[in-house]
């Protein structure tokens, strides 16, 4: 991270009701380029809603997120105008086609075609090398195998590089290793990495502080629906943090 730089995404004191439920008072935030940022909190603190705002899946009753300096209206505040900004979300299910390769999934909705009818396959592949050698993910052994066939972490490498493929500044990865064991979670953790290094902002919620240590620059404590803390990750220890996620 590049601390003279200026940031690429900021969220300005939003807010947001369900019914009569605050569950976001004023949540604030930046993000910069090329750096890693962990918003932690306890389960039903707001970090859903939080990332779901960014996302453009929920759009705020106060405040507003502004990406590159431009504010995102009401109206344009919505998950398609904010992935034309940049923005893409890895979600804990990826968003996967099991029975499809890895190409495929790769290009989702972006299938490329010869002569206007056929599917360019080999288009689709030296992408997909592409994109997993610039991950510097070398564990693919073939791409003619449905995905489901792959282990989660390479699973999860394939959706981050989807995320990262179509020129996306920013990145949320919702507990990307959730569910997976610590061989491939280092994996993951490498590809996270790899995405530091292109000068791609990433969002990370993670519920393994361990992790979050490994991997963040700085750490947004959300708690009872505020953004109630920020702590450079050299900063602080996980005492420090724990107390902050259940105290405020």
């Amino acid at each position: 991270m590049n601390s003279n730089s200026k940031p690429i995404l900021e969220v300005n004191g939003v807010s947001k009701s369900f019914g009569g439920v605050e569950a976001l008072r004023e949540g604030s935030l930046n993000l910069f380029p090329g750096e890693v940022l962990a918003i932690v909190g306890a389960n039903g603190a707001g970090k859903s809603t939080l990332i779901k705002i960014i996302a453009g899946v929920l759009t705020p009753d106060r405040g507003h997120i502004s990406i590159r300096g431009t504010k995102i209206t009401r109206q344009d505040h919505s998950v398609g105008f904010i992935r034309q900004m940049g923005v893409e979300v890895v979600y804990q299910d990826l968003a996967i086609v099991p029975n499809m390769t890895a190409p495929y999934n790769l290009f989702l909705g972006r299938i490329p075609k010869k002569f206007g009818i056929f599917v360019d396959v080999k288009q689709m592949q030296a992408k997909t090398r592409e994109v997993l050698a610039e991950l510097k993910v070398e564990t693919v052994q073939s791409l003619k195998r449905p995905i489901s066939e792959m282990s989660g972490g390479q699973q999860q490498s394939i959706a981050i590089g989807r995320a990262i493929a179509w020129g996306k500044e920013i990145v949320i990865l919702d507990e990307p290793t959730a569910a997976l064991g610590p061989n491939e979670t280092q994996q993951v953790e490498r590809v996270i990495n790899e995405i530091r290094k292109r000068n791609t902002a990433t969002i990370l919620i993670s519920h393994n502080l361990d992790q979050v240590f490994r991997l963040a620059d700085r750490l947004v404590v959300v708690h009872q629906g505020h953004t109630s803390k920020e702590f450079l990750r050299n900063e602080v220890t996980i005492d420090e943090l724990v107390k902050a996620i259940t105290t405020g």
